[in-house]
């Protein structure tokens, strides 16, 4: 038979108590319980409990004294939440500090945890812990700033804003119906999603690419939201790439893509559009525009970023050891081998050499 274990509850505690006032031996009362005798003794021996021969009590018969039901239940549901071992992460040592590096540069709970991993002497972490530690700070300015670290500054999803209809404006559209399979399963690299995101009043944009095999981002400055800038500031960036690895954009039936045709022509990518009020046929670009807010915000002015700064945000984005790609960067897996050292780039950044790693 499988043998099963559970904890004193309570009410166990409570008929122990009042069995030993009542002058019972501790195996009638684990007969009562259901129990094995050494549960009840050992309950007995941890919570102070003394036989009747070692207590005197004058005019009256000698009883058993020491235990209290409620002690004893205060002191098991304390115990019970205290560690058997040594946490491993510890605000303040050395792999906190580590945490709070990668979360400096930028990268989850979960990608810290990832890119740790992937180290010489790898640093088993689970995100879960780093969670855990960092919520249970106590309140003050340090857990205020280090859970400002964090990716995403709201808990609940906002509903997206309503604007205008933009579609019957593109002209030669092809539909994402038409595309071929293999841009679906993403056999190769070389297939885009493109976006604008907008900045505050919907005065300033910048263009978003993101390669759907190794989730490589590229961002664009756009001096406006004109489809002849959007041509232009889109065509700077993809002609940065090799021909093979521009070879389709997928993109909604925004009208600043009016002249798709152009950038064809001029880059050799073929363009599909998207169904309407249909995001999730383009889900890499999404989640990607999600991710830039932590930079690029709602509501801030986005003309004031140069082309280079652009850059820079999304190299910290390509620098990124994703979950999905097996906790490698989309720099190691888009760029030319050798071009991007995964190793060396992140032992840098959270100074390893520190824990003798």
């Amino acid at each position: 038979m499988k043998k099963t274990y559970r904890h004193l509850t309570v009410d166990d505690r409570t008929l122990i108590q009042t069995q030993l006032q009542q002058g019972f031996k501790p195996a009638a009362i684990a007969a009562s319980l259901s129990r094995p005798r050494s549960c009840v003794t050992r309950e007995l021996a941890r919570n102070g409990w003394k036989a009747a021969s070692a207590t005197r009590s004058v005019g009256r018969p000698a009883i058993a004294g020491g235990y209290s039901s409620s002690r004893a239940n205060l002191r098991a549901r304390r115990l019970s939440a205290m560690p058997r071992i040594e946490r491993k992460l510890v605000v303040g040592n050395p792999l906190w500090e580590k945490v709070v590096d990668g979360l400096l540069q930028g990268l989850s709970p979960e990608q810290i945890a990832g890119t740790l991993q992937r180290m010489d002497e790898p640093i088993r972490l689970c995100h879960e812990t780093i969670y855990q530690a960092i919520y249970a700070m106590p309140k003050g300015e340090l857990r205020t700033e280090t859970i400002a670290l964090l990716r995403h500054g709201h808990n609940k999803r906002r509903p997206r804003l309503r604007g205008c209809d933009r579609r019957g404006q593109i002209p030669d559209m092809t539909s994402i119906d038409l595309r071929p399979s293999d841009i679906e399963e993403r056999q190769v690299p070389g297939h885009w999603e493109g976006d604008h995101i907008k900045g505050a009043g919907n005065r300033s944009q910048v263009g978003t690419l993101v390669e759907r095999k190794t989730r490589y981002v590229a961002l664009v400055k756009l001096d406006d939201g004109t489809a002849q800038a959007t041509v232009d500031g889109f065509g700077t960036i993809l002609q940065r790439f090799d021909a093979d690895l521009r070879r389709s954009l997928t993109y909604d039936q925004g009208r600043e893509m009016a002249r798709h045709a152009q950038l064809t022509e001029d880059t050799g990518i073929k363009v599909y559009f998207a169904h309407p009020h249909s995001p999730w046929e383009r889900g890499q670009n999404e989640n990607t525009n999600g991710l830039l807010r932590q930079y690029l915000p709602k509501g801030s002015d986005l003309s004031v970023h140069s082309q280079q700064a652009l850059d820079d945000i999304a190299w910290k984005l390509n620098t990124r050891p994703r979950k999905s790609l097996g906790w490698k960067c989309p720099a190691e897996l888009f760029l030319p081998g050798g071009a991007f050292d995964f190793k060396s780039y992140w032992a840098d950044k959270l100074n390893l050499v520190a824990l003798g790693h």
